[in-house]
């Protein structure tokens, strides 16, 4: 078994189906079978088992697989290695993300990052904070950007408070208001945006005993900001995940302010490569820059 065979294994179980993964590796389907294949006549036993559900791990592929993801990670830092011993960053930085997080902050900070070190590759992994948190745990990224302070075991940062506002069609009457508190929302119609998580504005709702009856419930923000912006209701986002919609909306403060607090996060903070380390201090510097009121708050 080599290398290539497990990235290929890995990726494939990531994204569910041979077609996808061969898709992105840039390989054909029969090939990626192929390399699977001779990798489970190599050890004389299934790894994956593949119906039209997709693909999973056959029990012997589950013992197999943490063996697989440490060979990869030792992989990538003896080439991280080697380029800092000859003076240059290279190979690969893994960055567990959200999607405000990408859109608001990652271009940035990569682009400054890229600037100085043009030899190093990123790869963005999306999801809750949750499974973030997960695979920074688990070393399956470097680091990860989410909540803070974390429930995990991680090294981490604080980086900004990010308030969290009320949002009103423009016409709407209450948008004129300076301010708005939650328990304000229990007798207006509210459109929520359920993502699958125990996020901050559900933990807010809880800790201030307001219970919302929304008359929609989505999973999408943009859907839910359309929604808005037709009068059908309100609801509630955080000011970042706001930025960069043209929507015909208008945020109101909550009163008392309410915020979420967001960090990064490693599993160990001294192992990271000299590559993500730089990226660490560059994406904190670059916060400190951009959001200079936010990140000085208090940091619990």
């Amino acid at each position: 078994m080599n290398f290539l065979q497990y990235e290929a294994l890995v990726k494939t179980l990531e994204c569910g189906t041979l077609s996808k993964a061969a898709e992105e590796l840039g390989y054909t389907q029969s090939g990626l079978s192929r390399m699977i294949n001779s990798m489970e006549e190599d050890t004389g036993f299934r790894i994956i088992e593949r119906d039209r559900a997709g693909v999973r791990l056959t029990p012997e592929g589950e013992t197999l697989m943490p063996y697989i993801r440490s060979a990869i990670l030792a992989q990538r830092n003896v080439e991280q290695a080697v380029g800092e011993i000859n003076g240059r960053y290279r190979g690969l930085i893994r960055i567990g993300t959200f999607n405000s997080a990408s859109a608001q902050w990652l271009p940035g900070m990569i682009k400054e990052f890229t600037d100085k070190y043009p030899e190093v590759r990123f790869e963005l992994i999306h999801g809750t904070d949750e499974i973030t948190r997960k695979l920074a745990e688990t070393g399956r990224v470097d680091f990860t950007f989410t909540d803070y302070p974390t429930k995990a075991d991680l090294d981490e940062e604080f980086l900004i408070r990010d308030p969290i506002v009320a949002i009103f069609a423009k016409d709407d009457p209450m948008a004129t208001r300076k301010s708005i508190s939650l328990k304000e929302l229990e007798d207006l119609p509210y459109i929520a945006l359920n993502e699958g998580v125990d996020d901050e504005i559900t933990r807010l709702l809880t800790i201030n005993k307001v219970e919302l009856n929304p008359r929609f419930t989505e999973s999408d923000d943009h859907a839910v900001l359309a929604m808005v912006e037709q009068g059908l209701g309100t609801s509630l986002m955080s000011k970042m995940m706001l930025q960069g919609f043209n929507a015909d909306i208008v945020m109101v403060p909550l009163n008392p302010p309410a915020y979420r607090k967001l960090g990064i996060g490693c599993r160990d903070r001294k192992k990271l490569s000299l590559a993500a380390e730089a990226f660490w201090n560059i994406a904190k510097d670059w916060i400190s820059r951009h959001y200079p009121k936010e990140s000085l708050k208090e940091k619990v």
